[in-house]
């Protein structure tokens, strides 16, 4: 008979193990030993730190990845916790401050425990990205209250029931309010019950269809009443439910009593997604000269298409693009608002990179800083289509004055002399020519002179229009039959 011996299995040593996982770990690895000299470093760590294992061994930890600010402190707490065995925090994972080889600063979680004798050792992950955005979201949360309370428009937001949830400063000035008072009334308490019925009507149709909207609204004020544009925009859970709405209010009294239009879609607001129409931003203009934004909303990518951070980056991305006929008004309306603190008003046009005009309308309130700096809160509008349709306006003037032109029996601009022209008093029967000089006599006062005169071949309308420096501009046209 034949035996088989069963093959010997014998286990890799525990060390090699210990290793092998320490090298594949995700995990940054690092042992130290008493005198804070590092004795064990892993590829982890080599990304993380920037240095490779060969370079870091035997150099002291507190030289390395400790920022210089921090390694007096450092070295006084790894000195304590030797003498004293103070095991405080170890296992438990903290997040403290580091530095890359190249200088950048990180911000980790480390985990460190001890090897008896043999010094510490600690696993250690990167943290620097969610604590930047941690302070990112911190600033826009900043820059977006300081925008709120200073815009000229009036802001709040109410849940499903029409209860008030948010009220902004424009809002408390101008109802006489404190948002304390306010949150958690109806708009019933605050307008007649008419007013309220058409805000909450306007309400429900957000909530329902999700969508914002824009429109027309009148708010008396004792014996006057005052035209509001509001927009409403639907606000909601991460799962898309509509739990409440944002309106904006702007006053739009003064340009509808002055006829100054804007287009009616037109606002100056800001919410948390960015649903505004627009460019809001928050620029600075420091007192040796220098100016920057601080912050832009996205609408920036439709006016100038740029991104936000670009605009942030260099404020002469869109500086420059002003139009050169623009410029020098726009520097003194920025100039003016910034010595008297009124706000600034602006409308002028820029030329994008890819040579398109477009004609902006611009609003901002200033404020000045201790350091003498000044911060505007405001608005950018893109009023391009209106401007196109002034010039379209323009162009179809033109074409009926070239028509008319094209029409007339007679049309010439003349010297204004005691006469009417020859080539005119020709077409006119003998019997209209009296008539004829009573409409000029009236030209040459100054005035428009329109008449049905007797012609040759038909009857005839006459037109004498006053033209500067002495001149008549003469129109005939053929109306009618034969005379």
């Amino acid at each position: 008979m034949f035996t088989v011996e069963a093959p010997q299995i014998t286990a890799p040593p525990a060390a090699g193990l210990r290793d092998r996982a320490v090298d594949a770990s995700a995990l940054a690895f690092l042992q130290i030993d008493r005198a804070g000299v590092i004795r064990d470093w892993n590829p982890s760590a080599e990304r993380l730190f920037g240095w490779t294992r060969e370079e870091i061994i035997g150099r002291r930890l507190t030289d390395t990845i400790i920022p210089p600010a921090l390694r007096s402190a450092h070295s006084a707490g790894f000195a304590r916790r030797l003498v004293g065995g103070d095991s405080g925090g170890l296992g438990h994972p903290i997040e403290v401050p580091a530095v890359h080889r190249d200088g950048s600063e990180l911000r980790v979680s480390m985990t460190v425990d001890a090897l008896d004798d043999d010094g510490f050792f600690a696993f250690v992950t990167d943290q620097t990205d969610g604590h930047r955005a941690q302070q990112e979201l911190q600033r826009s949360n900043t820059l977006i209250a300081a925008i709120l309370q200073h815009t000229t428009a009036m802001i709040s937001a109410k849940d499903l029931d029409g209860r008030y949830l948010f009220v902004n400063g424009e809002f408390e000035r101008i109802f006489q309010v404190t948002a304390a008072d306010l949150v958690g009334r109806a708009e019933a308490d605050l307008l007649s019950a008419s007013v309220a019925a058409v805000g909450r009507s306007n309400d429900e149709d957000v909530i329902a269809s999700g969508t914002a909207t824009t429109v027309a609204e009148e708010v008396p004020f004792g014996d006057e009443i005052r035209q509001y544009v509001v927009t409403r925009v639907p606000l909601t859970d991460p799962d898309g439910s509509v739990y409440g709405v944002c309106t904006i209010a702007i006053d739009d009294t003064q340009r509808r009593r002055s006829q100054d239009a804007i287009a009616a879609g037109e606002q100056r607001f800001w919410n948390t997604v960015n649903n505004a129409p627009g460019m809001l931003y928050q620029f600075r203009a420091e007192p040796s000269g220098e100016s920057s934004f601080a912050f832009v909303s996205e609408g920036c990518r439709d006016i100038f298409r740029l991104e936000p951070d670009e605009i942030v980056s260099s404020a002469g991305r869109i500086l420059d693009m002003i139009a050169e006929e623009d410029r020098a008004v726009f520097a003194a309306s920025v100039a003016e608002s910034a010595q008297t603190l009124e706000p600034w008003d602006w409308r002028g046009s820029v030329v994008l990179r890819d040579g398109t005009r477009r004609w902006l309308y611009g609003a901002a309130r200033p404020h000045r800083q201790p350091d003498g700096s000044v911060v505007w809160d405001g608005m950018l509008l893109d009023r391009t289509r209106e401007r196109h349709t002034e010039l379209d306006l323009e162009a179809v003037r033109t074409d009926l004055a070239d028509l008319v032109d094209r029409l007339a029996v007679l049309s010439v601009t003349v010297p204004a002399g005691p006469e009417p022209v020859s080539d005119l008093a020709h077409l006119v029967t003998e019997k209209d020519q009296e008539a004829l000089f009573d409409l000029w006599r009236s030209a040459l006062g100054g005035h428009h002179a329109d008449g049905l005169l007797t012609g040759h071949e038909s009857r005839l309308l006459v037109r004498l229009r006053p033209r500067g420096r002495g001149g008549i501009a003469v129109s005939c046209f053929r109306v009618g039959g034969p005379a």
